[in-house]
C-alpha cells in the first residue's frame, strides 16, 4: 500500500485553487442565468412599433382614436381650436366614409391624419394577407376622405405581436402605440382623467385619448389637460412632429 504525504502548504494551496474555480463556476452560472438570449428581441429594441420618444424634449403628442360617431368629434375640435393646438387623429376606414365631413375638418383643421384600421377586431388574429386587405381598405377611405396620405396607424385594441408590426411595415405604416393612457374610454371621471395625464406625462410621452361618442367625458377633460401640460412646460405636437426629436421606442 502507497502512502501519500501532503504538505499542508501544498494543502492550502490546492483548497485556495479549488475555491477559486468553485466561484467562478458559480458566477458564470449566474450570469448566464439572468443575461437574457440574444436571439430573443426585447421592446425596448423593437425598432416597429412605438410606444414614446426618447428625448429631453419638453413635447407630447396628444392622440384621438376616432371609431363612430359625430357629437364628441366636433365638441373635441372646437376645442383644439381654440386651444390652437395640433393632435394625431387615429381614424377607422367605415368611421371616415359615414362622416367624411368631419374627417375633412380634420385634416383642414392641420391635425394629422392616422389610420384605425378597417373591421375594429385583433390583427393578431388575422393571416398576413388579411392584415395588409385591412389597411389598404382603410387607407384607400381615409386618403378619399381627407385628402392625406397617412403612414401612422394605430392597430384597433392596441393589439400587435411581431408578425402584426412586420405585415404593417410591409403595407407602408408604422405602428403607434401610447405611453400614458387617459382611461377616458373608461369613463373614470374628467378630473381623474386629468389627473392621470398629469401624473404620467414625461418628455416625449404618447398620450391615449378617445374622440368617438362612447368616450363622452373627454371634451370636459380635454381643457384641463391641455391647460396642464402648457402649464409643466410642454409643447403638444403630431406624433410625425414628436418622432423629429428623438427615437421612436417601446416602453
Amino acid at each position: 500500500m502507497r502512502i501519500y504525504v501532503v504538505s499542508s502548504r501544498n494543502l492550502k494551496r490546492n483548497l485556495i485553487v479549488a475555491a477559486v474555480l468553485v466561484l467562478a463556476a458559480a458566477a458564470f452560472t449566474s450570469v448566464m442565468v439572468r443575461q437574457p438570449m440574444a436571439v430573443v428581441p426585447t421592446l425596448t429594441e423593437h425598432s416597429g412599433i412605438v410606444y414614446k420618444v426618447k428625448t429631453g424634449d419638453p413635447v407630447v403628442a396628444l392622440t384621438f382614436d376616432i371609431s363612430w360617431g359625430e357629437k364628441v368629434p366636433q365638441q373635441v375640435l372646437d376645442i383644439l381650436k381654440q386651444e390652437d393646438v395640433k393632435c394625431t387623429f387615429f381614424l377607422s376606414g367605415p368611421w371616415a366614409v359615414k362622416h367624411p365631413e368631419i374627417a375633412r375638418r380634420i385634416a383642414d383643421d392641420g391635425h394629422e391624419v392616422g389610420s384605425h384600421g378597417w373591421r375594429h377586431v385583433n390583427y393578431s388574429t388575422f393571416s398576413d394577407e388579411v392584415i395588409k386587405e385591412e389597411i389598404a381598405k382603410a387607407h384607400k377611405a381615409l386618403e378619399e376622405t381627407t385628402g392625406r396620405t397617412p403612414a401612422l396607424i394605430r392597430t384597433p385594441n392596441g393589439d400587435w405581436n411581431e408578425r402584426v408590426v412586420k405585415a404593417v411595415s410591409e403595407a407602408g405604416y408604422r405602428a403607434i402605440q401610447w405611453s400614458v393612457d387617459s382611461l377616458d374610454w373608461k369613463d373614470i371621471g374628467a378630473q381623474a382623467s386629468t389627473k392621470r395625464v398629469l401624473d404620467r406625462v414625461e418628455p416625449g410621452a404618447v398620450i391615449l385619448m378617445h374622440a368617438s361618442d362612447s368616450a363622452e367625458q373627454t371634451p370636459d377633460s380635454l381643457p384641463g389637460i391641455i391647460k396642464g401640460l402648457k402649464e409643466k412646460g410642454y409643447t403638444l405636437v403630431t406624433v410625425s412632429e414628436l418622432l423629429k426629436h428623438g427615437r421612436g421606442v417601446a416602453e
